[in-house]
């Protein structure tokens, strides 16, 4: 057995021969540490530092391990993303290490695709038939190769970019269901740079957000979560205000001072009408002498008509915003995800600009975060990829798919692709089409499961690798070592493609001239003994923060040009608006197969272990049905069950919906929880910036009974009941 000074050394697959070579059967003993690791004393706890690979948002985290076995995750103090914080999801990572249908070695499919039948296989053989079909394909038609992944940071994009290059295929594609595609765009018009801002909510006196739920997930929950915690208790004398604006009261709306609810899709013009007043009465110095313009058909009284939200609540926080700065104005994914997402993250960014608050304290800024990775030039971006949803790229690949233009896929990540995207895009119909697929990952899933062969990866605490938050830092680097040996026989994607690159030899070995991942980050961060180790103890390099970048419009009014959500469905047929939001806990449905998260109460709901849909108590009234009773919700593109939750913040007109259950491949924790809510939505993008939408159909609504019942870790009005405060 490895002493983990010798492990951190090796680090995996340190050569070709390694990687390829044979693969001792994993040991296990009754009791593990007979003869203990230098590192570890019986009883006593090493805190490892690390990242979370839980969600995007990148937080970085210390794992308590004792007698070899990681026993406890909480945040780093150190890192500047979370400082100390840690969600749920990262939590439940342990549970991920230890998971029962964790992988344990290579499989090689033994019956039709998609039909989950798998023979186990050594990593020699699965590693010669992934070599020979590299081959064939290199020979043949090098363009002909896909690979779909999620999107990949660090120096595992680097990896993975410059395979594919080299390869000769520019055919590499990134999927994020929840990404920022709109809110770029959005600021690429407002402010003249793309990118997502530091918002910095501790040092703000007020804060309208525009269906963002920052506290429950976004670009980075915890992070935001902690500096609301600044901002409402860190000041002796201030504690900033709150206003929400968006479709239902979530967890969010409720920490809010004031929840102004707004029927969907509308939150734009609400931020419109607050524009309308502060330029009207010349609320700050950057709206006076400005003339009303292209906002004078946005009076709170024509917004009130459109939106919902009363005229004088409208101009009230138009008021109290100009005189309590900074100020902060943000839009969330609720808004981002409509068809007019766009529009409505431009009406909210120019209320930053008229406020002043634009490279401020207690406002908005654009540091440089990929400032750590200037050194590769035009890579850059393969190490920090602007975090963007890769629809378009999707769309392409499969209708390439279809066409028969790829002869082999690479997949990876967990967006599950199968699951994530809409069923009328029939990703795995087109899948089907590619002679042959290799998956790479720790479960089986509705994607993984329809490879030919699939390679287990070790978790993200097994694990080396490097990461760039999207928000939260200025340039901060987080570094992710391996806290305990690894359980099973895994192999990193990086690793593999760093091999398999080797044996091809040619163009693919001189852009990956390491002998594994590790041997990649020793180079690029000064390796054993140097400034990686000193690194590793603080779990990155959290230097001085990057230069912010001036935005070059923030001095100019920019009014969006203003434009209508739209949801698919004759509203006679489907009368309900849909409300998609991705979960607390499942996120977009990556965390569905952990007991954990399943049995966490949802904050609004309390529900768990289910899939629920949230109607207004009069909607449910009109429609015949009560709290828990089975209901299908029917949308132009498909129907999935679910359990009745009477919310009385969400709009009449409207049915709320959280994404992450549904799965039919995903283990015995997620299979049979309901309907996959993503299965509801038709094929559409946002006209602007190509985004995935969320927001973006209306649905029926039909009583029906269901097998199970509605499980609840108590009654969300305690002792009160809804009918007595309507």
């Amino acid at each position: 057995m490895l002493d983990r000074r010798q492990f951190l050394k090796l680090g995996g697959a340190t050569a070709f021969a390694t990687l390829f070579g044979g693969c001792e059967k994993v040991q296990r003993k009754l009791i593990p540490f007979v003869i203990p690791p230098e590192n570890h004393v019986l009883g006593e706890a090493l805190w490892y530092a690390s990242v979370c690979g839980q969600c995007p948002a990148g937080c970085g985290i210390v794992v308590r391990v004792s007698e070899g076995r990681a026993k406890k995750i909480e945040g780093n103090p150190l890192h500047p993303v979370n400082r100390g914080k840690l969600c749920a999801r990262g939590q439940a990572a342990l549970q991920t290490l230890y998971h029962p249908e964790r992988l344990s070695q290579p499989m090689k499919l033994s019956g039709a695709r998609g039909s989950g039948k798998y023979q186990p296989v050594s990593w020699e053989e699965a590693l010669s038939l992934l070599m020979t079909r590299l081959k064939s394909v290199r020979a043949e038609a090098p363009a002909s190769l896909l690979m779909l992944t999620e999107p990949l940071r660090g120096h595992a994009g680097l990896v993975a970019g410059r395979f594919m290059k080299s390869f000769g295929s520019p055919h590499r594609v990134a999927w994020a269901p929840f990404g920022a595609d709109a809110m770029l765009s959005a600021h690429e018009t407002v402010y003249g740079v793309r990118a997502l801002p530091e918002h910095d909510l501790a040092n703000t006196r007020y804060l309208l957000s525009f269906s963002g739920d920052f506290l429950e997930t976004g670009i980075s929950p915890v992070h935001y979560a902690e500096r609301y915690g600044r901002m409402r208790g860190d000041r002796e004398t201030i504690r900033g205000k709150f206003l929400h604006f968006g479709p239902r009261l979530s967890m969010t709306a409720a920490s809010a001072d004031l929840f102004l609810p707004c029927a969907p899709g509308t939150e734009g013009f609400v931020a419109l009408g607050i524009a309308h007043v502060m330029v009207r009465d010349r609320l700050t110095p950057q709206s006076a002498g400005r003339p009303l313009g292209e906002l004078s058909a946005y009076s709170p009284e024509n917004v009130e008509k459109k939106t919902g939200v009363h005229a004088h609540d409208i101009v009230a926080a138009a008021e109290e915003f100009a005189r309590n700065q900074p100020g902060l104005a943000i839009a969330g994914t609720g808004a981002a995800s409509c068809a007019n997402g766009t529009f409505q993250c431009a009406a909210v960014a120019m209320l930053n600009v008229l406020a002043g608050n634009v490279g401020k304290p207690g406002g908005v800024s654009f540091p440089n975060r990929a400032h750590a990775f200037a050194k590769y030039g035009a890579e850059t971006a393969l190490l920090a990829p602007p975090p963007e949803s890769g629809y378009a790229g999707v769309r392409g690949a499969l209708e390439s798919m279809r066409g028969g233009a790829f002869r082999m896929a690479i997949l990876s990540g967990a967006t599950n692709p199968a699951f994530t995207l809409p069923s009328s895009l029939k990703f795995g119909e087109a899948l089907s089409k590619v002679p042959f697929v290799v998956a790479f990952t720790s479960f089986l899933d509705e994607t993984s499961s329809r490879a030919d062969l699939v390679l287990p990866v070790p978790t993200a605490l097994e694990a080396w690798g490097d990461d760039a938050a999207p928000v939260g830092h200025g340039g901060a680097v987080t570094l992710c070592q391996p806290v305990v040996e690894p359980f099973h026989a895994t192999r990193s994607m990086p690793d593999v493609l760093i091999a398999a690159a080797g044996e091809l030899g040619g163009e693919p070995a001189k852009a990956l001239p390491w002998r594994s991942f590790k041997e990649c980050l020793d180079k690029a961060y000064g390796g054993p003994g140097g400034a990686m180790e000193n690194a590793l103890r603080q779990g990155g390099i959290f230097g001085e923060d990057a230069a912010t970048r001036v935005p070059p419009k923030a001095g100019a009014l920019v009014v969006p040009n203003a434009a209508d959500a739209v949801f698919d469905g004759d509203p006679k047929a489907f009368p309900l608006v849909l409300h998609l939001y991705p979960s607390i806990t499942l996120y977009d449905g990556r965390g569905a197969n952990l007991p954990w998260l399943q049995e966490m109460p949802d904050p609004v709901s309390t529900a768990v272990w289910r899939n629920w849909v949230e109607l207004n108590p009069k909607t449910a009234e009109t429609l015949g049905v009560s709290e828990g009773d089975g209901v299908v919700l029917a949308s132009p593109a498909g129907k999935i069950p679910a359990h009745v939750v009477l919310n009385p913040g969400i709009p009449p007109d409207v049915a709320a919906m959280p994404l992450g259950q549904g799965h039919v491949n995903y283990g015995k924790f997620a299979n049979g929880r309901g309907g996959n809510p993503f299965a509801l939505l038709p094929a559409a993008k946002d006209g602007a910036s190509g985004g995935f939408l969320l927001q973006a159909t209306r649905v029926s609504l039909a009583k029906t009974k269901l097998s199970t019942s509605l499980a609840r870790a108590a009654h969300p009005e305690g002792q009160w009941k809804v009918k007595n405060m309507m």
